[in-house]
Formats: structure tokens, C-alpha cells, sequence
């Protein structure tokens, strides 16, 4: 007979061990460990008990999910009116399908609860909140293509796909810049300024990435206006499973007026140059379908596909 629970205080290690249990892939931090789970879950200021749904079989978890909530349209608080569920992690178990089914009906009861009108099977760049940097890479990719039975337990709910992810990476073993006219031209006529340790530009990223290396390039022109940003951070402990030293690109942000003019590029590979310098043997972004400019900016950079991700929708009653 499986319990359904909510999260309790005495429970991290026992996560951290159905973690290592679950057929998470190579995008999944192993071995989880529970200081892990705490600075990266426990310790959000949003951290809710009620959304981590725990599942016991005789005194042992056998799998949990995790629904929580991305920001206002300011970041400056919580949106309660569309929830996700972030993950469904169940360990192998004969009863394996039937425990993440209930486990993710339990997540959208705690969802709808609160108010959430639309449920999202996932995360991505705004519902980010927990696991950056446990599952999926530079970002949160929904749900990879790499755990297809977690992806079944939300086909299963009836949700249908909303979103496309790509994770892509790039070694940065003999990177050059581009050299090229328009290069020449913005070298010229800019300034780079790469910050360490940025001030969070709003209560939610600085939420969800606290404890999080960040380092910011930005690009001013020789009046020392800002033309666009790129923000990285370091993969740990995700990258030190891999073995290597890996960076992140979490944004890039060209002002409105600058765009199309080549910045976002010699932006990026200015960077990636730069972090090179430092050591960085890697650097993983994440697009989506929809976004095809920033697709075409890595192609151009040299980056390649090496998994996919889905966000999952639920479709209104």
C-alpha cells in the first residue's frame, strides 16, 4: 500500500537516495547528495512543503514530485495563477506508472489549490525556481527526451505539448572569435565590462540563482550606454559529474533599438572567449523552437544539439 504525503523536515536524505535510484540520465546531477537538494531546493525563500508530494512504500520513498510557481510580470514576487510541475522522479517499482500518476494528480490539486488557472508539465526559463543546475543543464529544458517515462506521466494526464527545448553545447578547446568586418567595426566603436558576481536585477533572480556563480559581460558604446548583456554562470556540481569545467548561458539581453546589428554575436563570442581565457572548457545553452534568432546565433558559434526537452501544457476543463 503506497502513502501519499507532503514533504517533511526528517525526508532530504531520503529524496537524495530515490534520486539516485530514478533513471534521471546524464542531464541529472549524480550522485545527488542531500547539501545538494538544500541549497539548490530546501533553502528557496518560496519553498513550499505542501508542493513536494512524497510517496512511501513500507518506510521507503519510492518517488516525489514538485510543483511550485515562476514570478509576476516584475519578478518582484510570486504568480500563483500558472503553476508547474516540475518534476515526477518515481524509482524503479512494480507499481512504477500508477505511483507517478498519482503523484502528478497530487501535484495539480496543490497547483489549482492556490489558484493556478493553467498547468504546466516542467520547467524552462521562467519557471526555474528549483533544481538550476540538478536536471537539464545550463537551464530548466521541461522534460528531456532522456527520462520518456516521466514524460509519459504527464501524456498520460492528457497534457499535450506546448514547447520545444534544445540543449546545446560548445567546446571551447581552440575557440577563435570571428573575424570579420562587422567584428572589426563593433570592437572599435564598444567597450567590454565583464562583472563578477552581478547585482540581481530583480527579487526573483536573485532568488534562483543565490548561491549561484554568475558573471555578467556587458557591452557599452564609448558614451558608456548599455548595449546588451550576456550572463553565464558556473555548472556546479553539474559539470563536475561531467568532469569538466563548464559555463551556462543563461540570457542574452540586446537593448531594443541595438538590435540586428550583429551585437548579440560578437556579444557572446567575446565571452565565451573570455571564459576561456579562464579555464572553461564548456559552455551549454538552451533554446526552443520558437525562438529561432537565438537558434542561429549558437549555430553560428558553433554549438550542437545534444538533447532535446518538452514543456508540457494541460489543456483547460
Amino acid at each position: 500500500m503506497i502513502e501519499y504525503r507532503c514533504f517533511r523536515n526528517e525526508d532530504p536524505p531520503r529524496l537524495a537516495d530515490a534520486w539516485r535510484a530514478a533513471a534521471l540520465g546524464q542531464s541529472a546531477v549524480q550522485p545527488m547528495t542531500t547539501s545538494v537538494l538544500e541549497a539548490a531546493v530546501f533553502s528557496k525563500p518560496y519553498f513550499d512543503r505542501q508542493g513536494v508530494i512524497v510517496a512511501v512504500d513500507e518506510g521507503r520513498v519510492v518517488g516525489f514530485s514538485h510543483a511550485g510557481f515562476g514570478p509576476t510580470a516584475d519578478r518582484s514576487a510570486i504568480d500563483t495563477s500558472i503553476g508547474s510541475t516540475l518534476l515526477v522522479v518515481v524509482v524503479p517499482h512494480t507499481a512504477e506508472q500508477a505511483i507517478g500518476d498519482e503523484l502528478l494528480r497530487r501535484s495539480e490539486s496543490y497547483l489549482q489549490e492556490r489558484g493556478a488557472t493553467r498547468l504546466i508539465g516542467g520547467g524552462n526559463g521562467h519557471f526555474r525556481g528549483f533544481y538550476l543546475g540538478l536536471y537539464g543543464g545550463s537551464d530548466l529544458p521541461g522534460i528531456l527526451d532522456s527520462t520518456p517515462a516521466m514524460q509519459q506521466v504527464f501524456l498520460r494526464a492528457g497534457y499535450r505539448n506546448c514547447e520545444r527545448v534544445t540543449v546545446l553545447r560548445r567546446s571551447l578547446d581552440g575557440f577563435r572569435v570571428p573575424v570579420n568586418r562587422l567584428h572589426m567595426a563593433i570592437r572599435r566603436k564598444t567597450v567590454m565590462h565583464v562583472i563578477d558576481e552581478p547585482e540581481r536585477r530583480s527579487w526573483w533572480e536573485a532568488a534562483t540563482t543565490t548561491g549561484v556563480a554568475l558573471r555578467r559581460y556587458e557591452l557599452r558604446n564609448k558614451e558608456r550606454e548599455l548595449l546588451g548583456s550576456a550572463t553565464f554562470w558556473d555548472m556546479q556540481p553539474l559539470s563536475q559529474s561531467w568532469g569538466v569545467v563548464a559555463a551556462g548561458l543563461l540570457h542574452v539581453d540586446i537593448e531594443g533599438p541595438r538590435r540586428r546589428q550583429g551585437l548579440a554575436q560578437y556579444l557572446v563570442a567575446e565571452a565565451m572567449h573570455d571564459l576561456a581565457e579562464e579555464g572553461v572548457a564548456l559552455v551549454e545553452g538552451h533554446t526552443t523552437d520558437a525562438n529561432v534568432p537565438a537558434a542561429k546565433l549558437l549555430e553560428k558559434l558553433g554549438f550542437t544539439q545534444v538533447e532535446r526537452g518538452t514543456i508540457f501544457e494541460k489543456p483547460a476543463e
